[in-house]
């Protein structure tokens, strides 16, 4: 019989994250209750957990952080739920929308002025909203879903950035979300160059796809971009790394009637002055992505069960949740590429 309570990760203020007992929620009639398998850690959950985050609420509303990369097991079916069941291995989209208002009728539903979000990944059982649910293929673990929010998010950014084949692109950021822009592109044809200052993460990039890989502690990126484009400069800069030394970086290297796409938000918030001729007189787009539709998290899915999108090499440590204060301080130091939180350590 499963308990009644269980362990959920609080934040009670800025660098204090806790483990509680709860009561375990019950789902309402759209909703199912889902034993969480495992949570991908985001960098969004450490800027809330540093206390950078707009809508940051400490104690009993903070419960889970944001926790939003999350999949498990159906345990508990809401009365309206179709096409879920109990027992099917799942993984969450986080995002509900109203599916009435002016964006979700233009299938931007990520921009829904009624969107509730389901987070709280970091506890031993969740609720989530039945109608986005996806069903798990066998071949794809636990772990290899928390990907599939993140993925969906990088699919947007893509398409935002209407990358083509025979594009030369760059991509600043060398973590996770570089990682996945680097396949995405590399799946629309473009050729691609990394550019990180860990040599270890650019290694990985080299064995996933990229074409170039560049550490900008090493060399002078404009240098080597000019040279690789015959002084044209990229088609497109994908900016997946937080500050604003990566736009300004981004502004110089990339070429006329090009585009900058921008998929990082700078916590604390900074300023950066941009000449208004560079972007005028070089027809130069700066386009920001952020989250993702309905069918962009069907798409992730797909292109992961395919095997079209690569995740397992990225996956660096995983950490039980009664160790989550581990998986934030490997995060915050950058140890590695994902890490991923395990509430549940004794099944698959």
């Amino acid at each position: 019989m499963m308990s009644k309570n269980m362990l959920a990760a609080y934040l009670i203020s800025p660098k204090n994250l806790v483990l509680k007992e709860r009561p375990i929620p019950r789902p309402e009639r759209n909703e199912v209750l889902v034993k969480i398998m495992a949570c991908g850690v985001c960098p969004t959950d450490i800027r809330y957990f540093l206390g950078y985050g707009k809508h940051t609420f400490y104690g009993e509303e903070s419960y889970g952080l944001t926790g939003h990369e999350w999949s498990g097991v159906v345990i508990e079916v809401g009365e309206d739920v179709e096409k879920i069941r109990i027992n099917d291995r799942v993984v969450v989209d986080h995002i509900a929308s109203c599916g009435a208002c002016g964006y979700c009728r233009r299938n931007l539903t990520h921009h829904c002025i009624n969107k509730r979000y389901y987070l709280r990944g970091y506890a031993e059982y969740g609720l989530a909203y039945g109608p986005t649910l996806l069903k798990l293929p066998e071949k794809i673990s636990f772990e290899e879903a928390c990907f599939v929010e993140p993925l969906s998010s990088c699919i947007n950014s893509i398409e935002r950035a209407s990358i083509s084949m025979g594009e030369v692109v760059a991509i600043i950021g060398d973590g996770v979300i570089g990682m996945l822009h680097l396949q995405l592109a590399k799946l629309r044809g473009a050729e691609v160059v990394m550019i990180g200052h860990h040599n270890d993460r650019l290694e990985i990039s080299e064995k996933i796809g990229a074409d170039y890989t560049f550490n900008s502690k090493e060399v002078d990126i404009y240098e080597e971009i000019s040279r690789l484009t015959d002084n044209y400069g990229v088609d497109a800069v994908i900016v997946a790394t937080q500050g604003t030394e990566a736009l300004e970086s981004a502004l110089r290297i990339v070429g006329k009637s090009s585009r900058i796409i921008v998929f990082s938000g700078t916590y604390p918030e900074e300023k950066i002055s941009i000449n208004p001729n560079r972007i005028h007189y070089s027809e130069i787009s700066i386009i920001g992505a952020s989250e993702h539709n309905v069918r962009q998290f069907t798409t992730s899915l797909k292109l992961i069960e395919k095997g079209l999108v690569r995740v397992k090499p990225l996956i660096s440590n995983i950490v039980p949740l009664i160790e989550i204060d581990r998986a934030f301080d490997i995060v915050m130091n950058r140890r590695g590429l994902k890490t991923i939180v395990r509430p549940h350590q004794e099944d698959e």
